[in-house]
């Protein structure tokens, strides 16, 4: 069958993706910057879930070059990681001219020893192919990428490049922009059998909230359980009919 990730933001999403039978969670918040590293107490609760839980390495958001102190705070958070018992961990680090930053990869790798995903970072670096070869060297276990556009529909041509280039050698996971209508297209035109997908909807809730000031301003924005189940469903379906 198809692994299905979802990129989750919140305990409610990580819930929402556990109960629909998702593959794996990518953990994370700050979704408005494309993610960062969760706080220790949600990652501690995240991995009791019954799912495997990746949890993202990222500082800050913006680009994906650390300075020391950066670096310093992304190996004390794989130390929260180690603790905590997940399965894995997401990260990318790249240099000042948008090459991979080896060094500081192997760091980071060599501190977690365990299962890790290069993530997006990838998308921003000046030559995606060579990327992809550096990372597959360093021992990563999958590289997530839009296939160096704003999404993976967008990138699909690349991300079938990749795949046949490096999918025997490590995993190659479109994400960005995929949807339960468009999984079976990116799958057939990729030869890709791993999925990213956030599924997510916003809700608003004035559950708390007594001022009228913000009345219908407190908006929350989750993985929603049908998206999930729907995503996993058109991708297990075309699965069926295509092997």
């Amino acid at each position: 069958m198809i692994e299905i990730e979802i990129a989750c933001n919140s305990l409610t999403s990580c819930t929402h993706a556990a109960l629909a039978g998702a593959s794996r969670i990518e953990l994370f918040e700050n979704l408005h910057d494309g993610g960062c590293t969760p706080s220790s107490g949600m990652i501690h609760v995240a991995a009791k879930l019954h799912i495997p839980t990746y949890v993202m390495i990222r500082p800050r958001g913006g680009n994906f070059n650390y300075s020391l102190a950066e670096i310093e705070v992304m190996l004390n958070d794989i130390e929260v990681c180690k603790k905590a018992n997940v399965k894995g961990i997401v990260f990318g680090c790249l240099t000042h001219e948008g090459h991979v930053d080896v060094i500081t990869n192997q760091l980071l790798l060599k501190a977690w020893n365990g299962p890790a995903t290069f993530h997006r970072a990838i998308d921003r670096s000046s030559d995606i192919m060579e990327a992809a070869a550096k990372i597959a060297d360093m021992g990563f276990e999958r590289i997530l990428s839009s296939g160096g556009a704003n999404s993976a529909p967008e990138g699909i041509e690349v991300l079938r490049k990749l795949q046949k280039e490096f999918g025997k050698h490590i995993h190659i996971q479109p994400g960005a922009g995929i949807t339960p209508e468009n999984v079976a297209v990116i799958l057939q035109e990729t030869g890709c059998r791993s999925i990213h997908a956030t599924c997510k909807t916003t809700q608003v809730s004035n559950l708390g909230t007594a001022n009228p000031i913000f009345a219908n301003s407190d908006n929350e924005t989750f993985s929603e359980i049908g998206l999930i189940k729907q995503l996993i469903k058109n991708a297990n379906q075309w699965h069926i009919m295509n092997n």
